[in-house]
């Protein structure tokens, strides 16, 4: 590798010195064969290896799943890459639109603010190099904030952030992050009409509408639409206790269970009997436990008969809800051309993701994991 730096730098280059140093001080440390290791430092952090970031970027996530499943997952969702400018797996999955990665490492206890080397969380760096909308909205449903420096955007930052995407063309993304609910998962304290039944719901709040001062919001499990303000909505950030809807892993792919409500979602996961492991492989019968923990607490609540006449009487032209927990498998990806990021219709050149990815990483060609 330092003999790479020199061939690759010129020798005047002012991080010349400084990069070749850094190169041959870890090799000294670690070893020829550094990459296929977890490093271990004394604060019990674990460094990422760059073929876990690599393969995740190229498509190949089955790597990082098994990487995580070789140890503490919860110790590992919040490892960093040292030579990727401290990048970790949330920040790739971010950019290469791998959305059931994302949610899979939030519900495993990734740090959705966590920072990289110069002090930019997963959300500041989605939005000032892809700026897609999908992303952010996960990110903000779980209750991501933008951090500049390791420290909390100020307004002018904001705003240079805001006007720096609204000239890229990216107006939604700018509405989401410039209003104070856009993004968010919310639970509706009020309504301002007899629509009672819909308080205690969550939803999901879209874009702040300016001539009204309402927000566009989708009520969850039901997708009903309704123009809200702020006082009616209660911000209700996604957790691994109660995120709506889950991501398990099996056989080292990501399969996706959707729920019927944030009640039957909560079943199933406490069914899991999380230990401090994580989620990783989910019970076979969790599922079989969270239908009967839902069907108790309908008992409880005294209100078993009247679902039982609501599923033998359904309403006219109404569609039929799919099976609590219904699977949706996620097919693989094929792999870009090196240092390109792919992903889910991601294509970001290297040279997109300075400052903190590293210079000299472009020529390092790891033989496949066995």
């Amino acid at each position: 590798m330092r003999q790479m730096a020199m061939k690759k730098m010129d020798k005047s280059d002012p991080e010349y010195d400084e990069y070749a140093r850094k190169v041959k001080q870890f090799e000294a440390e670690y070893g020829e064969d550094w990459e296929s290791t977890a490093i271990e430092y004394g604060n019990d952090c674990i460094n990422l290896p760059f073929y876990v970031v690599e393969a995740t970027r190229g498509g190949n996530i089955r790597t990082a799943l098994q990487w995580l499943g070789k140890g503490n997952i919860k110790d590992r969702v919040n490892a960093k890459c040292e030579i990727f400018g401290n990048a970790g797996l949330l920040i790739t999955a971010a950019l290469t639109k791998e959305y059931d990665l994302m949610t899979f490492l939030l519900l495993n206890g990734a740090d959705v603010n966590i920072t990289n080397s110069t002090g930019s969380s997963v959300l500041t760096t989605s939005c000032q190099i892809e700026g897609n909308l999908s992303t952010i909205k996960i990110l903000l449903s779980w209750g991501a904030e933008l951090f500049f420096e390791g420290r909390r955007a100020s307004s002018q930052e904001m705003k240079h952030l805001v006007d720096k995407i609204i000239m890229e063309g990216k107006a939604a993304v700018a509405d989401l992050i410039s209003s104070e609910l856009g993004g968010r998962r919310c639970k509706i304290a009020s309504t301002p009409n007899t629509r009672d039944d819909l308080v205690g719901k969550t939803c999901v709040v879209g874009r702040h509408i300016k001539t009204s001062g309402q927000y566009e919001v989708t009520v969850e499990f039901t997708n009903e639409s309704l123009h809200l303000s702020a006082d009616n909505l209660e911000r209700y950030d996604r957790t691994p206790q109660d995120p709506g809807y889950f991501i398990e892993c099996k056989n080292n792919r990501l399969i996706r269970r959707d729920f019927e409500s944030n009640e039957e979602c909560r079943a199933f996961i406490a069914s899991l009997g999380v230990d401090e492991g994580g989620f990783v492989e989910v019970d076979p019968d969790a599922e079989a436990k969270a239908e009967q923990a839902a069907a108790d607490l309908l008992a409880e609540l005294g209100l078993d008969d009247l679902e039982d006449q609501s599923s033998n009487a359904p309403k006219k032209g109404a569609r039929s809800a799919p099976p609590a927990g219904k699977k949706k498998k996620r097919g693989g990806k094929k792999k870009g051309p090196l240092w390109t990021f792919r992903g889910q219709g991601s294509s970001i050149p290297w040279e997109d993701l300075a400052p903190f990815a590293w210079d000299l990483a472009e020529d390092i060609n790891f033989p496949p994991r066995m």
